[in-house]
């Protein structure tokens, strides 16, 4: 565990660090500056920070502020008081725990290693999941996974105003000629991806350029417009199912792509039955393990996909976590951040 103890008394931080080593990497700072700066570069799990007589609200949403993550327990160390009326104001400024001095060895280890202690309590009374996201998320065991093609179809049902059958596995009937769209949906967070594809064969192809075009021949290039909607309506309906299970998905692009990875252990694929036979897409979900890097805020893009909260200096909320940039957010984070800040980010959909 990584632990910065600030405070402007150099006693007191030598002290803290005499106690915690050890047991933890432990870091020093006794400027609010020097202390964002090591925040940004690496933000520790635990920031024990002394509480000022004045300016502390300042002082921690300057601290905070450079938590691109958003995810440090803050314990913030107070002068006795016998009335306690300083802990509300505290609280209320973002700390999570205090301790009054005199310091106590036994009792700054137990407060930095709370969080470990709340993890598990969490984890037994949330509703109706929590992730222990140190550990990953298994999104092959979600019902949304499992029931993507049901998911799927139904959305379809409404767009083309047909019954659907859907059984598991691919078409039987689909041999060459298949031309298909893939839709990106990201989980930043967990650094995975889910492609989610439609696929159809000539003849599938022909059916649809009449039932929604109004023409069977209607051109590659315009069956190519209707196959990217079809993923579009596919991801969305993939999206909505997986909220209830506290899943947020960042959707992409749709682009136009006829291979897909049959066989492979995180793929899975679906036939759709339109018009009582007369035609059939295929639609797959593959699960893709993507690894996340860092970038300068110079360096962000439209499509990419911020992993983190990214917060002002003075803590202030400036783009969520698992939104995908547009290019206009890219250059506003960009002026705002100044191009030595460093965030992480999923690649562009």
């Amino acid at each position: 565990m990584r632990v910065l103890v600030f405070s402007e008394r150099a006693s007191e931080r030598h002290a803290v660090a005499r106690i915690l080593q050890g047991s933890c990497t432990v870091e020093t700072a006794a400027d609010g500056r020097i202390g964002a700066a090591v925040i940004a570069r690496e933000a520790p799990e635990v920031l024990v920070v002394s509480w000022p007589r004045t300016g502390g609200r300042e002082l921690l949403r300057l601290l905070r502020g450079a938590d691109s993550a958003g995810h440090m327990y803050i314990v913030a160390l107070l002068d006795p008081c016998p009335h306690g009326r300083d802990v509300a104001h505290v609280l209320s400024a973002g700390a999570h725990d205090f301790l009054r001095r005199p310091v106590v060895d036994g009792e700054i280890v137990a407060r930095v290693y709370a969080p470990t202690r709340l993890l598990p309590w969490a984890k037994a009374i949330a509703k109706p999941r929590v992730f222990d996201l140190s550990g990953g998320i298994d999104m092959s065991g979600l019902q949304m996974w499992k029931r993507m093609g049901e998911v799927i179809s139904g959305d379809f049902e409404q767009l083309m105003g047909h019954a659907l059958t859907v059984s598991r596995g691919w078409p039987k009937s689909f041999g060459r000629g298949v031309r298909g769209a893939t839709i990106p949906m990201s989980l930043a967070t967990e650094g995975l991806e889910l492609m989610v594809s439609v696929l159809a064969n000539p003849a599938t192809l022909k059916w649809l350029g009449g039932a929604l075009l109004g023409h069977p021949d209607a051109g590659l290039a315009n069956l190519d417009d209707v196959l990217r909607e079809l993923a579009n309506t596919a991801g969305g309906a993939v999206k909505r199912a997986a909220l209830p299970e506290n899943i947020t998905f960042t959707t992409g692009i749709p682009f136009n792509e006829n291979a897909v990875h049959l066989g492979a252990p995180d793929v899975q694929a679906f036939s759709v039955s339109l018009d009582g036979g007369a035609a059939c897409l295929a639609v797959v979900g593959e699960i893709r393990k993507r690894e996340n890097h860092r970038v300068s805020a110079a360096g962000l893009r439209e499509g990419m996909v911020l992993v983190h909260d990214v917060r002002s200096d003075s803590g202030a909320l400036l783009v969520t976590a698992g939104s995908r940039l547009t290019s206009t957010t890219a250059q506003r984070l960009a002026t705002v951040l100044g191009p030595s800040f460093v965030l992480e980010v999923a690649r562009a959909a």
